[in-house]
């Protein structure tokens, strides 16, 4: 595969995972069934080829005071451990303390200072890698500063934003 076929490849590797994520989300956000949850999760996962590239960086999401909270892994598989798109996990699961998507929580109700999903949060959680790099803030709020530039989860924190309104 010569250079331009990789990057196409790859371009469209990331735009298959983003539309898997965005189902995923769409999913949790929604109260979807646990069953139709798992299929369609099983499919987009499938689909994308959603692991880890070795190469790639694991993004975390850190919250809370002072962001000392791990709120889970952003970019790996959903059924890896600490994967925020893991039902099962403590990152993933919508009834743990540490989930964002716990909508009871401190991490995922759309009224805390901590949450991804309330516009007005004044802490929300942010995104970094293994290494310590800043990727920016997890947030809904288009106009918050430093918010992520990543294409890809700027797009769904967009989706889920509009979802919540």
């Amino acid at each position: 595969m010569n250079r331009d076929q990789q990057k196409r490849h790859s371009k469209f590797n990331e735009v298959t995972l983003l539309a898997a994520i965005s189902i995923l989300i769409t999913l949790k956000l929604t109260a979807c069934s646990p069953e139709a949850t798992a299929f369609l999760s099983g499919f987009a996962q499938g689909y994308a080829g959603a692991k880890t590239k070795p190469s790639q960086k694991k993004l975390m999401l850190f919250g809370g005071r002072n962001n000392k909270i791990y709120l889970g892994c952003l970019n790996c598989g959903e059924y890896s451990r600490d994967s925020i798109f893991n039902a099962y996990g403590s990152h993933g699961n919508k009834y743990s303390a540490t989930s964002i998507w716990n909508s009871y929580g401190e991490y995922g109700s759309k009224y805390s200072d901590y949450s991804p999903w309330n516009p007005y949060a004044s802490d929300p959680p942010v995104i970094v890698d293994q290494d310590g790099n800043f990727y920016g803030y997890f947030t809904v709020n288009q106009v918050y500063p430093q918010r992520t530039k990543i294409e890809a989860i700027v797009q769904l924190l967009d989706a889920a934003g509009s979802i919540m309104q």
